[in-house]
């Protein structure tokens, strides 16, 4: 499901939207994420962390208290 209601990346030009993706190149756009808590937004943080050894594990996601 979505909390704000579009999906993460979004670019009309897929070669310019693999690009987002690869580079976790996202925002938190007002006003549609600005009644979202900021605990849900560091756990979407730490879910789209470009780094692997910085990305959540499993594990780590479900401990995270939102």
């Amino acid at each position: 499901s979505r909390l704000c209601g579009y999906p993460p990346f979004y670019d009309e030009n897929d070669a310019k939207l693999f690009e987002q993706i690869l580079q976790a190149e996202y925002e938190f756009d007002s006003p549609y994420w600005d009644d979202i808590s900021d605990s849900a937004k560091d756990f979407i943080q730490h879910l789209m962390e470009k780094d692997p050894g910085k990305r959540f594990t499993c594990e780590q996601a479900l401990q995270h208290p939102w």
